[in-house]
C-alpha cells in the first residue's frame, strides 16, 4: 500500500503526528519486507525497520512528495543498512587484527530450506547489486524510482541489475555443478 501525505511535502506531517503515524503505519511492512529480503535476517530486519521509522520521524521535515512516501522511507533504510554494513566491516577488520580465529561472523541460518541456494547467492553479491536487484524483482520499483532511492544514475541501476542477475546465474549454475559432483 502505498499511502501518500495529505500535503505537497512533509512540513504539514511534523506538525499532524495522527497523519504521520496513520504513514508509518501503512508503509511500515513493505519497508520490514524490503530489509528482510535484503539481510535474510527477520530480527536484523525488524531493528532496521524500527530504526528507520525513528529517523522517518525525525527527519520528517525533509520528505518531498517527488516520490512516494514509501521510496523515501526505503531510501532512509538503505543509507541506515549501508551505513551499519560499514561500520561492520570497520569492526570485523580489527577484530581479525586482534584475533586468528576462524570467520566472524558465522554465516546467517535461513530458515527456509526452499530458497537457501538463492538466498545465498543472493547474499553473495556485493550491496551495490543486491539493493536495486531486490527493490526492483521483490518490490517492483521502476528504474526511475531505484535510482531516486540510492540517488544514482538510471543507467547505473539497468548495470547494476543486468550485473546482478549475471552473477546470481552464473553462483548458482556453480552451485548445481558442485552438487551434482
Amino acid at each position: 500500500m502505498k499511502a501518500k501525505p495529505p500535503t505537497k511535502n512533509g512540513a504539514g506531517l511534523d506538525q499532524d503526528p495522527q497523519a504521520l503515524a496513520t504513514l508509518l503505519q501503512a508503509n511500515y511492512r513493505q519497508v520490514l519486507g524490503y530489509f528482510i529480503k535484503l539481510t535474510q535476517d527477520p530480527n536484523l530486519a525488524q531493528d532496521l525497520t524500527q530504526e528507520t521509522m525513528v529517523k522517518a520521524i525525525i527527519n520528517i521535515g525533509q520528505y518531498r512528495q517527488e516520490a512516494p512516501f514509501a521510496s523515501w522511507l526505503i531510501s532512509i533504510g538503505a543509507n541506515l543498512y549501508r551505513d551499519g554494513r560499514r561500520r561492520q566491516k570497520r569492526q570485523e577488520k580489527h577484530y581479525e587484527a586482534l584475533t586468528t580465529a576462524g570467520q566472524w561472523p558465522p554465516t546467517p541460518v535461513t530458515a527456509e530450506d526452499n530458497n537457501i541456494a538463492i538466498k545465498e547467492a543472493l547474499l553473495q553479491l556485493p550491496l551495490k547489486k543486491r539493493t536495486p536487484l531486490v527493490l526492483k524483482y521483490y518490490y517492483d520499483f521502476t528504474y526511475q524510482e531505484i535510482a531516486a532511492i540510492l540517488k544514482i544514475p538510471v543507467g547505473t541501476v539497468r548495470s547494476r541489475l543486468h550485473a546482478a542477475v549475471r552473477e546470481l546465474r552464473s553462483s548458482l549454475a556453480e552451485r548445481s555443478e558442485r552438487n551434482e559432483e
